[in-house]
């Protein structure tokens, strides 16, 4: 599960970072959209949940046993 939940962040966060370098106006979705991922990271270090974990279970993506 960890190394699912960091390879999605991490997808995620490359998608949105190569989104912004395009020479183009950054919606500000995109923004926002990177800030909540940013908030959602720091909390998750704190909490040791993140929301996506949900859905990974539903999925039957098992935990790490660590």
């Amino acid at each position: 599960m960890d190394r699912v939940l960091r390879l999605t962040s991490g997808g995620v966060l490359l998608l949105v970072f190569l989104v912004a370098i395009l020479p183009s106006d950054i919606h500000w979705f995109w923004k926002a959209f990177i800030l909540f991922m940013a908030i959602n990271q720091i909390q998750s270090a704190f909490t040791n949940w993140c929301p996506v974990m949900v859905l990974y279970r539903k999925m039957g993506i098992k935990e790490c046993e660590c």
